[in-house]
C-alpha cells in the first residue's frame, strides 16, 4: 500500500495524532448529540387550522408538527358566527388513517375536555402517515362536524 494512503487511512500509525483518541471521541459524541436535539427541536411546530363546522367556526391547534407516535395534544376552540366562544358542547375527536389494503383500520376516538374558552383532547398515534382528524360538536340539539388532514412521523 502507498505510504501516503496508509497515513490518510490509519493516522495514529503514521504519527499523524496530536490528540489522544478519547478527545476525538468526547468531541465526536458532543456533536451527534448536538445534531440529534438541534433536529428534534427544528422539525416539532405548533399548527393551527381554522374550519367551519356548520354555524359554528373551528380552530384545532396541535401542539406538535408533524405529529408523532403516542400521545399528541389538541386544542380545539369553537366560535359561534358572532366570534363568542361555545363552551358548553360535547366535543368528540376521531382520528383514523386513510383505510389501506390488507390492513386493519385504525380509528380511535376521545372526548375533548373543556379547558377555559376551548377543548382539549390527546391523541394516541400508533403509526406514521397520513391521518384523518374528524371533530364532532353537539351542541343546542345539532350535531356539525369538521375535518382535518395530518400527518404523523
Amino acid at each position: 500500500m502507498n505510504h501516503h494512503i496508509s497515513r490518510l487511512l490509519y493516522p495514529g500509525s503514521a504519527g499523524l495524532s496530536r490528540f489522544p483518541k478519547r478527545f476525538g471521541i468526547k468531541i465526536l459524541t458532543i456533536v451527534c448529540i448536538l445534531l440529534f436535539l438541534r433536529a428534534g427541536c427544528a422539525d416539532a411546530k405548533e399548527l393551527k387550522v381554522k374550519s367551519n363546522a356548520g354555524d359554528y367556526q373551528v380552530e384545532a391547534t396541535l401542539g406538535q408538527y408533524p405529529l408523532v407516535l403516542g400521545d399528541n395534544h389538541i386544542d380545539i376552540e369553537i366560535r359561534d358566527e358572532a366570534g363568542r366562544s361555545i363552551t358548553d358542547a360535547a366535543v368528540l375527536v376521531n382520528y383514523y388513517m386513510p383505510p389501506m389494503p390488507r390492513m386493519v383500520p385504525m380509528n380511535s376516538k376521545t372526548e375533548a375536555r373543556p379547558k377555559k374558552d376551548a377543548y382539549e383532547a390527546k391523541l394516541n398515534i400508533i403509526m406514521a402517515g397520513p391521518w384523518y382528524v374528524k371533530i364532532i360538536i353537539t351542541h343546542d340539539g345539532k350535531i356539525s362536524t369538521t375535518k382535518f388532514n395530518f400527518d404523523a412521523q
